[in-house]
């Protein structure tokens, strides 16, 4: 839970000691020090995803194979485990043990998509993509609660099961199978320079360069994890040119954020304004923060370390949250009554679609050959159309 909100660098075997309200030396005797302690939690959410997996693979097909997972996954009274979000943080030979146990589930995880698409309850589809869709849905439920002060842990994962899973099965549209694809590149939404004179303009596309590495590699490694040395040399800068635009991490960390939230502004209004209908507008929206997040443009996404932030900053962007997820939920909305979309829990529809697209800059390698729109067609479709031959 700590590791949730907080990230896994800025939490101390103290600091749990004090929330279980134990001695020090008593959780010493579990765990040698704080990295075992990130080991054993990491190692137990890979076993408890393990043992979900193989109950699962007794269901009759693929589909009721995924669908039974989800529900084990997202059991309403079970302990939160640690989201898997800063692997890459951890030392070298803790970091391959735990990526291995991860990609076991994940292959388990691919094989029921196979096996639904071979015996036919699953459409085809990109299996990769709505594998880690599912794992970043359901991690996302995890960390909710944190964006939220009246949502309660138990009660969001039983409405996340249900709903993704109405999602697997019947997708939002009410006429299907339609594919749904976008060519409109998020990266008209870059910052340009068409004045070489225009110093002000300059110096906040370099600030923007700065912000888009740094949410990158946030987004990919976890912040707590990322260090300003590290952001300057996949820039091919110095720390200090870093220093001449920010005060600190800190600042840099707010910064991102508010570069997201302003990137997703935009987003929600292109969307108002090209989508026919309330359904293809939220689908819009979706289909352009995929292409961000599988690419360079890379909005700072909602993660562990959001609780480490100054309070007056958490309310401040739980609020800008709140009321572009209210709007996008609209959308849904308005697409129920033009007679397109289905009737689902908008509000969370929107946050299951966020849990879709945060997660890819945890798996989506560089040299991966998949563009990023392709990967938002993928995702789009399947949010569009479930995946299921029957729904």
């Amino acid at each position: 839970m700590l590791f949730n909100s907080r990230g896994i660098s800025a939490i101390s075997v103290g600091e749990v000691a004090s929330e279980l309200q134990l001695a020090r030396a008593s959780v010493y005797h579990y765990v040698r020090d704080r990295a075992d302690l990130v080991y054993q939690c990491y190692m137990r959410s890979c076993e408890q995803t393990a043992d979900d997996l193989l109950e699962a693979a007794t269901a009759p097909n693929g589909f009721e194979r995924l669908t039974r997972f989800i529900s084990l996954a997202l059991t309403p009274d079970r302990t939160p485990v640690a989201v898997l979000s800063e692997i890459n943080s951890l030392d070298s030979s803790i970091a391959e043990v735990v990526s291995q146990a991860h990609e076991r589930n994940l292959r388990a995880l691919r094989r029921f998509i196979d096996t639904g698409i071979d015996d036919g309850s699953i459409r085809p589809c990109d299996q990769e993509v709505v594998a880690q869709a599912v794992v970043g849905t359901i991690s996302w439920s995890q960390l909710l609660s944190q964006w939220s002060s009246k949502t309660k842990d138990a009660d969001l994962r039983a409405r996340t099961a249900h709903a993704l899973i109405d999602l697997l099965s019947n997708g939002l549209a009410r006429e299907k199978p339609t594919e749904f694809s976008f060519k409109t590149s998020v990266d008209i939404f870059q910052p340009t320079l068409s004045d070489v004179f225009d110093r002000a303009k300059s110096s906040e596309i370099k600030v923007d360069r700065v912000l888009a590495t740094a949410s990158y590699l946030f987004n990919r490694n976890g912040v707590e994890a990322t260090s300003l040395d590290e952001i300057a040399l996949a820039m091919g800068v110095t720390k200090g040119v870093l220093y001449h635009y920010l005060d600190d991490k800190d600042d840099l960390i707010i910064r991102c954020y508010e570069r997201a939230f302003a990137l997703q502004e935009k987003f929600i209004e292109y969307a108002h304004d090209h989508g026919k209908n309330g359904l293809e507008a939220a689908l819009l929206n979706a289909h352009l923060n995929i292409q961000a997040k599988a690419g360079r443009v890379s909005p700072l996404m909602p993660q562990p370390g959001f609780g480490s932030l100054p309070e007056a900053d958490q309310i401040r962007f739980r609020r800008i949250a709140g009321r572009q997820n209210k709007t996008i939920a609209q959308f849904l909305q308005q697409g129920v009554q033009e007679g397109v979309g289905r009737e689902c829990e908008a509000a969370l529809v929107t946050h299951i679609c966020a849990g879709a697209f945060g997660w890819i800059p945890k798996w989506l390698e560089p040299e991966d050959s998949r563009t990023a729109i392709s990967i938002a067609d993928e995702i789009c479709n399947f949010l569009f159309n479930g995946i299921a031959t029957s729904g």
